[in-house]
């Protein structure tokens, strides 16, 4: 598979020369594999890992990818063969007895290979937490030969025994095969990207793919965490900006609508015309004119319910805010009606720009999809984390990010992708919904440089002989299986089902009694 995006144009220059993930392996000492590794993938958001590997340089095959989020489905099923996974399915739960595949259109058994890397979603604090039970199975039956699995930071938190949900998920990992496994919290913003996102991440290696000069260490996966502390002291340096990310990727951003208005800074000492010495009757007036023209536009939107109509007063109480204070509104009140669809959203905005200027701060970015006390806003240039269904308004810019935007800021580079399928608020469920590019990429480089993939490259090749049989879309259901076998007899499968796993992971959380197995996780 080539890469994901090829990006020509002079204004993306010097984007490219600090984002370039391929000095990234370099630097790390890293030496891509000879070969193209096969790729699978269980997670909402596959395109992050596919973009991850093509971005450092490394040849690979996406075999297989099960993408929960409808929007990303469709996305990928779409695209050209060179952009798209060979199988695409739409759950991982039950799939064992086949899936209906998005690509070739036909019920379709899943490839039974063993990939060089597998990427799944983890956590049991999901809503859905059999996808990870399910992920573990896939582990324990194919036994992939590197395993990076995301989960959020929450799993560091303490329950009410004093126990780490991350270390029971690490004791249940360590028995899934012959694999040294390790955790990491990863910021994306520590590794060039301006987005406050912090992920878990827990890598598994087989011990037989370790370089020989690890094998007998007594932390076999030290050289991971060293590759991801060199890779952060080489972007400590790197000031990033989510405002010039979008303008170097948008040549045309001012042709979208956004305002050039004042920084909310700016804006404490000019919000007031009258108070100037210089201003005059007439200016008084025109301002006030403007003032009711803004006002106006944004009672147009959608209204608020009396419920959210409290939450928000209340909200400005706390903030010792002035209930009829509409500055902002007055200000920029044409492109809050332009870009938001409910008042509520154009309020948002105007409680935190007041509590930003109150504190004498400048706020950037606050996160509209959020309710009142839970919304997310930033006064650097690094955007909150992005979530499904996000929406982001920008003050310098006066605007919402668009989904293509979003996808930048998720580092996914969407040159050569046909994004014309899915409309404006797909986009953005596809750019929340997706792993962030920078965080994952990371984790790879520094997992490429402590693993040897050309030791396995004889039994690769004879894996990647049956991908090519299977993925003919062969209508002789015997000859699949038989060719689906050929690699699966040289590992050892165990059969186990979700409910057994269940069961375990409970039993671990029991015996662990409040100890910590994993210190350095914190809480």
């Amino acid at each position: 598979m080539r890469s994901l995006a090829s990006v020509d144009e002079p204004a993306t220059k010097k984007r490219r020369k600090d984002a370039d993930k391929a000095f990234w392996l370099s630097h790390l000492g890293a030496i891509p594999p000879a070969r193209a590794v096969l790729l699978a993938t269980d997670c909402g958001g596959s395109l992050g890992p596919a973009s991850a590997l093509a971005d450092l340089g490394i040849s690979f095959r996406h075999v297989f990818a099960c993408e929960s989020e409808a929007s990303t489905q469709r996305l990928l099923a779409a695209q050209p063969p060179s952009l798209r996974p060979e199988q695409l399915f739409g759950s991982m739960i039950g799939r064992d007895r086949g899936g209906y595949c998005l690509v070739s259109g036909r019920w379709t058994s899943l490839p039974q290979v063993q990939p060089d890397i597998y990427i799944a979603n983890a956590g049991t604090h999901s809503p859905n937490p059999d996808r990870f039970f399910a992920a573990v199975k896939y582990i324990v039956e194919y036994q992939p030969r590197v395993v990076v699995l995301e989960d959020l930071v929450a799993a560091c938190r303490e329950d009410h025994a004093g126990n780490l949900p991350a270390d029971a998920i690490l004791a249940l990992l360590e028995q899934s095969g012959d694999y040294e496994v390790d955790a990491y919290q990863v910021a994306a913003n520590d590794y060039g990207l301006p987005q406050r996102r912090h992920r878990l991440y827990y890598v598994m290696v087989q011990r037989a793919l370790l370089r020989r000069n690890q094998q007998a260490q007594v932390d076999p996966l030290k050289t991971v965490s060293n590759g991801l502390e060199c890779l952060r002291d080489y972007f400590r340096s790197h000031d990033s900006d989510a405002d010039k990310l979008v303008e170097s990727c948008s040549p045309d951003v001012n042709s979208l609508g956004s305002g050039s208005l004042p920084s909310s800074n700016t804006l404490v000492t000019s919000s007031s015309p009258a108070d100037s010495p210089n201003s005059t009757g007439s200016t008084a007036q025109s301002s006030c004119a403007s003032v009711s023209d803004g006002e106006k536009a944004v009672d147009g939107l959608l209204a608020m319910s009396d419920d959210v109509s409290y939450l928000h007063r209340q909200l400005r109480r706390d903030f010792n805010l002035e209930q009829e204070d509409h500055s902002y509104f007055q200000l920029a009140g044409a492109q809050l009606a332009r870009w938001l669809r409910t008042y509520r959203e154009a309020d948002l905005c105007e409680i935190h720009w007041q509590r930003a200027r109150f504190l004498g701060r400048e706020i950037r970015f606050v996160s509209t999809s959020q309710d009142a006390h839970r919304a997310a806003t930033s006064c650097a240039g690094h955007i909150p984390a992005l979530a499904a269904n996000a929406r982001l308004w920008s003050y310098r810019l006066q605007r919402v990010f668009t989904g293509r935007e979003m996808l930048v800021l998720q580092g996914l580079q969407s040159d050569g992708w046909s994004l014309e399928v899915l409309s404006e608020a797909a986009l953005c469920r596809v750019a929340g919904s997706a792993m962030c590019v920078h965080g994952i990429a990371a984790v790879l480089a520094a997992v490429i440089a402590s693993v040897d993939f050309d030791a396995v490259a004889a039994d690769a090749e004879q894996v990647d002989e049956t991908c090519k049989v299977t993925s003919q879309g062969t209508d002789n259901a015997q000859e699949i299986r038989e060719a689906d076998q050929l690699p699966i007899a040289q590992l050892q499968r165990w059969t186990m089902g979700l409910s057994d796993l269940r069961s375990r992971y409970a039993a671990i959380r029991l015996r662990m009694d409040g100890l910590r197995r994993k210190s350095k996780l914190g809480a």
